[in-house]
């Protein structure tokens, strides 16, 4: 299964204005080709429909789309496939997860990770919060493609910050389970920030909850305290989650055999995974493999 980021936009050129850090797209029909194949996002994406329906099929799931929504999506998300209508009008916005992190810590926010939510979600706007937000739209669209200039950069900060108030509003007026804090990070949010950037980390492999206290440098037993307190979950149980959706997106990709799988997940042998993937799933990986591929087909 293939990734798609910032530079998945540039290689089809889809983008009104594109860096290492964002993309503005508004070419639905384009933007559509790229998503007709199973695809992990690696930066995050807020899609606003202006006009027209779209369906999007992520991690099991079938996410209608009409005119007023907004979907937003985080990385590591998996977009099985889209469909759109002839229709459809857009705006979209791709930001790195550091240009996010660095927009939450200007402003003095934060995101309140839960990981027992979905990785994406959908929010209704009115007609005048989506015509404020295509105005950011296009005033930023404006302001990146000028030629460089001393008042550039701060107007650009400043366009950006208001761009993630208009957010933050939007979600605590939806009353949404992930909502945007004007509060800091304590020490144990901290950990848990960093504890989600190590299971996060395609380098890193999956580890047990005692190595990554240690690499925490902290004890277990306060780690657990820390995501029990933050998430409503164990250490163990947000790695084992992890774990398992990991496993479910690379059996999907039937270019991998499931001892290869097994070993890129760091299990000692394809029996072990075998067993740990039936008792938390109630299938075997083969079986699985075969149900998603039904599903597959199903939908094309």
């Amino acid at each position: 299964m293939e990734k798609a980021g910032l530079y998945t936009l540039q290689e089809k050129a889809v983008a009104d204005y594109q860096d290492n850090a964002i993309a503005l797209v508004r070419d639905a029909i384009r933007v559509n080709e790229i998503a007709r194949e199973p695809l992990i996002m690696e930066s995050f994406v807020v899609v606003i429909i202006l006009k027209g329906t779209a369906t999007i099929y992520m991690e099991e799931s079938e996410v209608r789309l009409c005119a007023g929504d907004i979907f937003m999506c985080r990385p590591n998300s998996i977009l099985e496939k889209s469909m759109i209508s002839m229709d459809l009008e857009i705006r979209g916005f791709v930001v790195s997860g550091e240009k996010v992190e660095d927009l939450l810590y200007e402003t003095g926010m934060r995101w309140n990770f839960r990981v027992t939510s979905l990785n994406h979600e959908v929010l209704h706007a009115s007609e005048e919060e989506v015509r404020r937000l295509c105005m950011y739209y296009d005033l930023l669209n404006d302001k990146l493609n000028t030629p460089a200039s001393q008042s550039k950069q701060p107007a650009l900060d400043a366009l950006f910050k208001a761009l993630v108030y208009e957010f933050y509003d939007l979600q605590e007026r939806k009353k949404v389970n992930e909502s945007l804090a004007p509060i800091s990070y304590s020490s144990g949010e901290n950990i848990f920030q960093q504890f989600l950037r190590l299971l996060n980390d395609d380098r890193q492999p999956f580890a047990s909850v005692n190595d990554y206290a240690a690499m925490l440098h902290i004890t277990p037993k306060y780690f657990s305290s820390v995501c029990k307190r933050i998430s409503g979950k164990t250490a163990s149980e947000i790695i084992r989650d992890q774990i398992i959706k990991q496993a479910k997106l690379l059996l999907r990709d039937n270019t991998l055999g499931i001892k290869q799988i097994a070993d890129l997940l760091n299990f000692a042998n394809q029996s072990h995974f075998g067993t740990y993937f039936h008792r938390y799933t109630g299938q075997s990986p083969q079986q699985f493999r075969l149900s998603a591929i039904e599903s597959a087909n199903e939908k094309d």
